[in-house]
């Protein structure tokens, strides 16, 4: 019966990881099938809004994921030539008490690893790296994935939780859609004793110009430095954001900006420099057929500036676990799941776009401080283990 088997996910990032957990708290049966010979998580910095911060509670690695977290007093947006002060949220308690868990900036490999352990410590044989996969049969009563090293593994459904370039998604012969957007981004991690004292603070800061944005907050525990410089170029071709830069050509590109910037930059250790190019989809009309769904970047990649892609991921999980519980009727649970977060995701998707367009120009105050109260009234109060399913 394929009620036996278990569930497979293909994918242990965060979004694999989590469904796991999401499940594993439901006495649901699940194994995790990944590509890499080993998980050591890659990345840079995560803001994790108060939505991020009830999942990671609800499955238990809140406590685990804060003890690397740095607390953010505020958000500040300045003048790319100036420096001026354009707008500013509050990030406080204030803010805690309104949206009921506070804002975190974390490194990925916090949040990847505490999921990790605790995915391990329900399962020590829940996770298989080494794991490529290649095809799915779906005969309708189970669904079977082939993985390049001749293994195969069946189960009762399977959920593509593998990222941008989801080998599902493809699978299931959707179009990717991929656009790429004109922006180029360069990111690194910098120790904070590496700049002046007054470019140390917690606050994360939005530096807005001309069709270019920078973005900087500190991760672990305020030791570190992260920031992600956006520029308009005319092409691209590679989405990976682990292309190796050079810190030059970055500061060349922001050659006229406020020298804040062009310190953080220039203090990028250049084995951290790195870049990729910024590419867009639209919203899914589908998220799943016969016995395999996706979930995550798999089904609703977003470009970072509403910072929410890890959100998203972490949402679909407990809501998919949420649906799937007590439930044998397959194509039911997944019409649930995809009722239940399509709009939420695919206006995400929308208004990072628009996120993007307004940081790229000199917005004013009221737009700017419009854009952040409209993230919060529609983002951070959600509740992923309670919303209607």
């Amino acid at each position: 019966m394929s009620e036996t088997l278990p569930i497979i996910v293909i994918g242990a990032g965060i979004g694999g990881l989590a469904l796991a957990l999401a499940l594993q708290r439901r006495h649901i049966a699940v194994v995790v099938y990944e590509r890499a010979p080993q998980l050591g998580e890659v990345g840079a910095g995560v803001m994790l809004t108060p939505n991020s911060n009830r999942v990671l509670e609800h499955l238990g690695v809140l406590a685990d994921v804060e003890k690397g977290a740095t607390r953010p007093s505020r958000t500040q947006v300045r003048h790319y030539e100036t420096g001026a002060e354009m707008s500013t949220t509050d990030l406080g308690d204030a803010f805690t008490k309104v949206y009921g868990k506070p804002y975190y900036d974390v490194h990925r490999v916090a949040i990847h690893a505490a999921l990790h352990r605790a995915v391990l410590a329900n399962d020590p044989g829940a996770i298989h790296v080494s794991h490529d996969l290649v095809d799915i049969a779906d005969n309708g009563a189970s669904v079977r994935a082939i993985f390049a090293n001749g293994a195969s593994a069946l189960g009762r459904i399977l959920v593509g939780c593998d990222g941008v370039r989801s080998v599902v998604r493809a699978k299931l012969g959707v179009q990717d859609g991929a656009r790429y957007t004109g922006n180029l981004a360069w990111r690194g991690l910098i120790p904070v004793e590496l700049l002046p004292a007054h470019q140390r603070g917690s606050e994360i800061t939005i530096w807005v110009g001309p069709n270019r944005h920078v973005v900087e907050y500190t991760i672990k525990n305020g030791t570190l430095k992260n920031y992600v410089a956006i520029a308009n170029h005319d092409a691209w071709t590679e989405e990976g954001w682990s292309v190796k830069a050079q810190v030059a050509d970055a500061l060349h590109e922001f050659r006229d900006w406020h020298q804040d910037v062009r310190t953080i930059i220039a203090a990028t250790p250049p084995d951290t420099c790195l870049k990729w190019g910024l590419f867009d989809r639209d919203p899914l009309e589908s998220w799943s057929r016969g016995r395999i769904a996706l979930l995550g970047d798999a089904c609703h990649p977003m470009l970072p500036f509403l910072a929410q892609g890890a959100a998203m991921a972490l949402e679909d999980a407990v809501v998919l676990a949420r649906c799937l519980e007590g439930n044998n009727d397959i194509a039911a649970a997944f019409a649930r799941y995809q009722t239940a977060r399509r709009e939420r995701s695919a206006w995400c998707q929308l208004q990072s776009r628009e996120a993007g367009k307004l940081f790229q120009r000199l917005a004013s105050r009221e737009q700017l401080d419009g854009d952040r109260a409209e993230r919060g009234r529609r983002l951070y109060g959600y509740d992923a283990a309670t919303v209607e399913i």
